[in-house]
């Protein structure tokens, strides 16, 4: 009697081809996960809206009727150390009078060394600035007054953005000298209330009236000329590493940087590129990984489907 060959004999897959498609599984699963983890982490982030936690300044005169001009400049120098600054400039009216400025910085970044003359009282810094008449004419300054520190103090960047906020000035309004004194505390305004405290509410200290002086922000490094306006306060851009506006409360604006976007852009395309490609490389993993038990499924389907048929033949035969 001959003995029927196997069904399946002559259909089975080389012995290396589990090898190799372990392999397949192998590498497209590597493909997948590596190229997938570099498309997220290259991928910009999410836009957010970018704040600027905005401090006070509090400014008292040691003279009644006193009339000034408060310029302010606001420095971002990242190639310095410490990097921040803001320098105050305080010119009186009268260029022969000589008086002495009492400012509170409220809400301020610790203070590096070499601010000045700087107080500490009740949580927030002051300085006493000297006057001194001006020479032939010449309009009576206070001297720079510099704050510096190591973290922003009107300043804040996400990504592209570059929004700039300066400190508010308490006090900068059209009118007539406040006849308010520290020495009054019932008819104190609460705008004043720390300064007053931090100078022990002697009754010399009287608010003068400020007038609108020019507000500067220079940022060398980064340089300014790369950034383009988005909105807020339009300045006046000088040099390419200075801004500047007429007029110090309320001055706010935010720029955005023209190379930062177009990397922005670039990354998300290459980013959508290499997601596509590391999705490709993920389903044919899948694939590969089930086609042991795929193919499985057919030979037995076929090694079944091969022994109904010999049985038919053999009980066929005479």
């Amino acid at each position: 009697m001959e003995t029927a060959p196997e069904p399946d004999e002559g259909k089975r897959p080389p012995r290396s081809e589990p090898f190799w498609s372990w392999l397949r599984v192998i590498v497209t699963l590597v493909v997948a996960v590596g190229l997938g983890a570099w498309g997220f982490l290259l991928r910009p982030s999410t836009a957010k809206p970018i704040s600027v936690s905005v401090p006070k300044i509090t400014v008292l005169a040691s003279e009644p009727d006193v009339t000034a001009t408060i310029d302010m400049t606001l420095s971002s120098n990242l190639s310095q150390a410490p990097p921040y600054s803001l320098t105050l400039t305080i010119t009186p009216a009268d260029p022969s009078q000589s008086v002495k400025f009492a400012v509170s910085f409220s809400s301020f970044p610790k203070p590096a060394s070499g601010s000045g003359h700087l107080r500490h009282s009740h949580n927030a810094y002051y300085a006493v600035i000297s006057s001194t008449p001006g020479l032939y004419g010449a309009a009576s300054q206070t001297k720079l007054f510099s704050y510096t520190s190591y973290q922003p103090i009107g300043e804040n960047s996400h990504g592209p953005q570059l929004r700039v906020a300066f400190p508010d000035l308490i006090g900068e309004q059209p009118g007539s000298p406040s006849a308010q004194v520290c020495g009054l505390a019932a008819s104190l305004r609460a705008s004043f209330t720390t300064i007053c405290t931090q100078l022990g509410n002697q009754s010399e200290w009287v608010p003068p009236l400020l007038e609108a002086g020019t507000t500067t922000f220079s940022s060398p490094h980064p340089a300014l000329g790369s950034y383009q306006y988005l909105a807020g306060d339009d300045p006046t851009l000088l040099g390419g590493n200075r801004w500047t506006w007429s007029g110090i409360n309320g001055v706010t604006m935010l720029a955005a940087s023209v190379q930062a976007q177009d990397n922005e852009q670039n990354d998300l395309f290459y980013a959508g590129l290499l997601l596509g490609v590391a999705a490709g490389a993920g389903i044919a993993c899948i694939a590969e990984f089930l086609r042991p038990a795929w193919r499985k499924g057919t030979d037995g389907r076929a090694a079944e489907t091969g022994s109904t048929d010999l049985a038919g033949a053999q009980g066929s035969r005479p």
